[in-house]
C-alpha cells in the first residue's frame, strides 16, 4: 500500500498477514483500506 506503507502477505489459504507498521493504528488504517477489495474476491461454496 501507498499509504500507510504496510506490506500484505495474502495466502491462498485465506489467512492475510499485514506487516512494516510502525503503530498499531496504521495495521487497522491499511485493513480497512483493503478489506473490501479482498471481500469482493471471495469464494463462494
Amino acid at each position: 500500500m501507498i499509504k500507510p506503507r504496510i506490506v500484505l502477505l495474502i495466502f491462498v489459504s485465506g489467512k492475510v498477514v499485514l506487516t512494516g507498521a510502525k503503530v498499531r493504528a496504521e495495521i487497522y488504517e491499511a485493513f480497512e483500506n483493503i478489506y473490501p477489495i479482498l471481500k469482493g474476491f471471495r469464494k463462494t461454496t
